[in-house]
């Protein structure tokens, strides 16, 4: 049987279907294509949408205390010149501008810049003042003071730490300056430069290797606000494409703006210096308005590679590229030959005191916190905020410091908290939440530890108030007891040295931290009764059913700590622990003041009774150390707490001036071989003696 065989398609027909199969094919490319770039497109224009929306938020500015002058402060020469330096002050020997100061040996002349505080402002004044050893000796005029540093600022949406500026605050020559290096048709583009990019080609080509980028000024933006790493194909036209349509969205000068507040300008540690505000506060301590050309150059310069021109890493590369800025500002007139001669005579002069942002990062938690309780919803909704606090930046510092060297003074193991405080006002001076700066746990706030022997000032205290008939003069049994717990179980409490002492007074079951002997104060005045008087002082208990917190079985933060040893600090005029001052909204009216809310009635001389003992402790019992080894000298009272096997070791104490609490232990709960006097008291001691 034969098959019919298929005919064959026509040469007539051939074209049809190549032109058929061509066109369905451009249908499906087109397609593709389409599916492809529109969602693209309309991703990227939210990006570019949400660039914009970040220009309009004011953010809310948190400024430490203003530091008062006035004869007979407590002020050493290294403290002022900490604080002058913190504040952009530069050295001079001539007869002092303002934002300037002149020091000949103890005697300094300065020219404060004025500020606009809530109450008044104070214009620019020379001051002249005489140091001591320790403090003012003399000074014209009797009272003065220097306008607060900033220590963070607020987008009062989400309260997020940033330092945004507005293009007029910006140097002209800056300005001008930037886009002669960065982008010298930032005038004439639409957000590609392709004339830029041709240019970077063949210089490229002609070296062999990438020597220059064909990035402008608004692709640079788009690539730093998006966080882009790699350097690819897609990568360029993703921000060719948002360059583009940002600049149909937003002027030049706006974009300028924004590039001035994002660009990345170095990284300390897990901080990244982004802003120019960040940048001249990091690199040179002051604003940017007072930078010099040299400031200005530099900065300009560092854009090209933050880390391989890292002035402090690289002090001779940084001067080379900020010596190459100069030149490009002479070649494009932005600088004239004077101008560029003088500025390329001056050293680097870098700030020896570079503040981050989260050098008071600690700090600035707290005042998050603490901001939402304490003022009400519709204030903090207000824009451009100024938040006063009561941050001590020297104070601060040294805190940081302290806490820096727990390893070399004790282990490697343990990490450290310490909180300052002002002893007789309650108001917060400085946190540091953790050993190194690149832990990002405040354990300041977070970390709720077993408390101890800490409790233990607490519960004699009860016993004064709760008991009419109890003196520091009765008489307690410091011997072994048995205790049946609710669940039934035994307890049996022990002595730190493992001895019994048998009958003492309170006063040296106190003194001596003597277990048995606070527990058997503990069973007079019941358990129950402990448990309200220590919520009557915001106290929330753990295991409150157990006598364990006779001797401390309960969990605190160093914080909730320092507000408990603040109630003896201040003598009962403070119980809380404030960081905020006051709140004034843009127009400078203060929205309200922080309030000190009394919930206690406790009688002053029961607390004095406490403090007589938290005394002697510093003398003759466990915190002796610091009058012997540290030689403090003054009137010190204080407390040591331990934990089971050394997990938790605390001191909490305090002089006329400050009140500190350290905590050292480790993360992961394992013991230590520190007790409370051989372990937080031993940070107390160095603080202390270098405060």
């Amino acid at each position: 049987m034969n098959r019919v065989k298929s005919p064959l398609p026509s040469k007539k027909n051939q074209p049809k279907r190549v032109r058929s199969i061509l066109f369905k094919g451009l249908i499906f490319v087109f397609g593709l294509m389409f599916g492809l770039s529109v969602p693209w497109y309309f991703y990227i224009n939210y990006i570019t949408d949400t660039i914009i929306q970040d220009r309009w938020d004011i953010p809310s500015v948190v400024y430490a205390r203003p530091l008062e002058l006035y004869q007979g402060q407590s002020l050493t020469a290294k403290a002022l010149s900490f604080e002058l330096d913190l504040l952009g002050y530069q050295v001079t020997a001539g007869e002092p501008k303002p934002g300037q100061y002149r020091r000949q040996g103890q005697q300094y002349t300065i020219h404060s810049k004025g500020f606009v505080f809530p109450e008044a402002a104070t214009q620019p004044q020379r001051i002249q003042l005489q140091l001591g050893a320790q403090s003012i000796q003399s000074m014209t005029p009797a009272l003065a003071r220097l306008e607060p540093p900033i220590i963070g600022r607020f987008y009062t949406a989400d309260f997020e730490n940033r330092q945004p500026i507005q293009l007029p605050q910006i140097p002209d020559s800056m300005i001008r300056g930037l886009q002669a290096v960065e982008d010298r048709d930032f005038k004439n583009h639409h957000g590609v430069s392709w004339l830029g990019i041709l240019r970077a080609a063949v210089k490229n080509l002609l070296a062999g290797e990438v020597v220059q980028g064909g990035s402008t000024i608004t692709q640079q933006l788009i690539k730093n606000k998006l966080h882009y790493s790699e350097n690819s194909l897609l990568r360029k036209l993703h921000e060719a494409l948002a360059a583009t349509l940002l600049e149909r969205k937003m002027s030049k000068g706006e974009i300028l703006e924004t590039y001035f507040n994002e660009v990345y300008w170095g990284q300390e540690g897990k901080v990244a210096v982004h802003g120019v505000v960040e940048a001249a506060q990091y690199y040179f301590a002051k604003p940017v308005a007072r930078l010099t050309l040299a400031e200005q150059a530099l900065l300009i310069g560092i854009i090209k590679g933050p880390s391989w021109y890292n002035p402090y890493r690289q002090p001779e590369r940084a001067l080379q590229r900020r010596n190459v800025v100069l030149q490009v500002w002479l070649d494009t007139g932005v600088i004239n030959p004077t101008q560029h001669q003088q500025a390329k005579a001056s050293p680097l002069a870098l700030s020896n005191n570079r503040q981050l942002k989260t050098d008071f990062a600690d700090y600035m938690d707290v005042v998050s916190s603490q901001i939402r309780k304490q003022f009400s919803l519709q204030d903090l909704k207000s824009q451009g905020l100024r938040v006063f606090t009561s941050m001590d930046p020297y104070v601060q510092y040294k805190t940081t410091q302290t806490a820096r060297r727990t390893s070399e003074w004790l282990s490697t193991e343990v990490e450290s908290v310490i909180l300052v405080s002002g002893a007789k006002n309650g108001e917060l001076l400085a946190v540091t939440g953790s050993k190194t700066a690149a832990s990002q746990y405040n354990r300041a706030l977070l970390a709720k530890r077993q408390i101890g022997s800490l409790i233990k000032p607490l519960v004699y205290l009860a016993a004064l108030e709760l008991n009419p008939a109890f003196s520091l003069e009765s008489t307690l049994r410091d011997e072994p007891l048995t205790i049946k717990t609710a669940d039934q179980q035994t307890w049996q409490p022990n002595n730190w040295d493992r001895k019994s002492m048998g009958e003492i007074t309170a006063a040296t079951a106190l003194i001596q931290s003597r277990n048995q002997a606070t527990v058997d104060l503990g069973q007079q005045i019941g358990l129950a009764r402990l448990v309200g008087f220590l919520q009557q002082l915001g106290l929330q208990v753990q295991r409150n059913n157990h006598p364990a917190l006779f001797l401390g079985a309960t969990e605190l933060t160093p914080f909730e700590v320092q507000h408990l040893f603040g109630l003896f600090a201040s003598r009962g005029a403070n119980q809380f622990i404030n960081s905020i001052r006051y709140v004034t909204d843009q127009d400078n009216r203060i929205l309200g003041r922080s309030k000190q809310a009394m919930n206690h009635h406790l009688n002053q001389d029961h607390i004095d009774t406490i403090n007589w003992a938290l005394h002697q402790i510093t003398t003759t019992g466990t915190a002796s150390k610091l009058t012997t080894a540290f030689q403090l000298t003054g009137p010190l009272f204080g407390k040591t707490g331990t934990t089971n096997q050394g997990r938790d070791s605390w001191f909490a104490g305090f002089n006329h001036q400050y009140l500190a609490t350290v905590w050292v232990g480790r993360d992961d709960n394992q013991p230590t071989p520190y007790s409370g006097s051989n372990g937080a008291l031993v940070l107390w001691g160095h603080l202390f003696k270098n405060l």
